[in-house]
């Protein structure tokens, strides 16, 4: 399920012209699937609140920014603000 699209993360990160769209589709497509694993099975119509857009936004960025599991001794997360919108729409199960 795409809840962002490259159009989008391409805004929000603020990348301009096409050198980097592959790179980029990589990381919202990472971001989709990290989120939608999440969220248990939606329907086919089924249109992301923005919260939830924000939060995928958020961890393309991530996905962006530290393109490696590691930094400058620190390991990179996911933001806890998108892991707690996450949490908000998540299906239960138990």
């Amino acid at each position: 399920m795409e809840l962002i699209t490259l159009a989008q993360f391409k805004a929000h990160a603020r990348i301009d012209g096409t050198d980097e769209d592959a790179a980029a589709q990589v990381k919202v497509d990472a971001a989709n699937a990290y989120v939608t694993s999440f969220l248990g099975t939606l329907p086919v119509d089924y249109v992301a609140p923005d919260e939830l857009v924000q939060a995928t936004l958020m961890i393309a960025s991530t996905f962006w920014e530290h393109r490696e599991n590691t930094f400058a001794g620190s390991i990179a997360e996911i933001p806890l603000d998108a892991a707690e919108i996450i949490a908000n729409h998540r299906e239960w199960a138990f």
